[in-house]
């Protein structure tokens, strides 16, 4: 990445100008979220500047070398991140990492349920109380689904769907196999960005992450889809039977761990980015966000690392000039699935930021 092209970005990012504008909009009404856009944004900082970085630091830098970017991209980011104005930090950074300082995984530890409450506490979150809807106190109409203006501010949903381990259910590794796949979507409203043609140009994000089925490991499944070419209002396109993979490597069922599991999807219109550059970044952001998850030992807030790794996407692939359209963020539970699917489920979930409108279906299939 040029630094004059960053350069370029970030001032449309300060002055809300030209395609910069949506993107300080995004990530300012998400800026609960933003803590691990912050934290890698610092660190890039700080490895510029040749500090001693902290544990967080180091194994968020590791994480980008590891998946393709080297010393001189991670610096250029930093000398970016270090030019960004204390009040836009301020405005779309949460407090505790809106100045460049050194945080380590102890501070990330103890800040960890502040940072859990403050994201389930938007109005752009759904938190379904399963135990007691499943008990029958409460109905799923006791839970309304984020409203279609709401949704179009932020950009953004996060769906929390939880349930606690029954004592004496089968540990995950005698679970069943599941398998959760976009299917198909349809573009109700193209972008009308006058940047681009008479139709759009998208592509997918699909990422989960959860504990993995062994102690001290992680879980973890990215995938990008390819360019979608041509997309106008009303069509409908397919997925392929290896592609929009959400759980399952591949495609492939697997089981889920214990814990939470938190799935990122992202829809994107592309311009004039590289799709390895793409990759990149997606794995880099996935692999930051594992590290952070392992480490930290925290329980209960995969939703608030997978919601963070959506603001670090967010971020890179916007400075590649591809344009980010909406996301959601759902955080389940295997006990809320057992529980629910006996063999297969179909859903929608819409994704529009008041410009693109899309519709996505999704199937989740149990493999005994």
């Amino acid at each position: 990445m040029a630094v004059r092209q960053a350069d370029r970005i970030l001032d449309d990012i300060v002055n809300k100008r030209g395609r910069g504008e949506p993107i300080r909009r995004k990530l300012a009404v998400n800026k609960e979220r933003n803590w691990l856009l912050g934290l890698t944004l610092n660190s890039f900082a700080r490895f510029a500047d040749k500090a001693a970085l902290t544990d967080a630091e180091q194994s968020i830098i590791d994480a980008f070398k590891k998946n393709g970017f080297s010393d001189a991209e991670i610096r250029d980011y930093g000398a970016t991140a270090k030019k960004i104005p204390q009040k836009v930090r301020d405005e779309i950074f949460p407090a505790g990492f809106a100045k460049i300082k050194a945080v380590s995984l102890a501070d990330v530890k103890r800040d960890a349920p502040a940072i859990v409450k403050s994201i389930l506490a938007q109005p752009n979150v759904t938190n379904l109380d399963v135990p007691a809807i499943h008990a029958g106190n409460r109905t799923l109409r006791d839970f309304p689904i984020v409203n279609r203006a709401t949704a179009r501010e932020f950009s953004s949903e996060i769906l929390v769907a939880t349930e606690p381990a029954v004592a004496g259910a089968a540990p995950a590794a005698a679970s069943p196999r599941y398998k959760i796949k976009a299917t198909k979507f349809k573009c109700i409203d193209r972008q009308t960005d006058s940047f681009f043609g008479p139709s759009d140009e998208i592509y997918w994000i699909f990422g989960s992450l959860g504990a993995g089925l062994t102690p001290n490991t992680t879980t973890a499944v990215t995938t990008r889809t390819g360019i979608f070419g041509d997309v106008d209002n009303g069509e409908t396109r397919s997925f392929s039977a290896s592609d929009g993979c959400i759980w399952g490597q591949n495609c492939a069922p697997q089981q889920f761990p214990d814990g939470e599991i938190g799935s990122l999807i992202q829809l994107w219109e592309h311009d004039s980015s590289n799709p390895e550059e793409i990759r990149k970044g997606v794995a880099a952001a996935f692999a930051a966000a594992a590290g952070i998850l392992l480490a930290s030992g925290v329980a209960a807030w995969v939703g608030a690392v997978v919601g963070g790794v959506g603001a670090v996407l967010q971020w890179i692939l916007g400075f590649l000039d591809d344009d980010h359209i909406a996301d959601q963020t759902i955080v389940f539970t295997r006990q809320m699935v057992d529980s629910q699917l006996k063999k297969s489920a179909t859903t929608n979930r819409r994704f529009s930021d008041g410009d693109g409108d899309f519709l996505l279906t999704i199937t989740m299939s149990r493999v005994t």
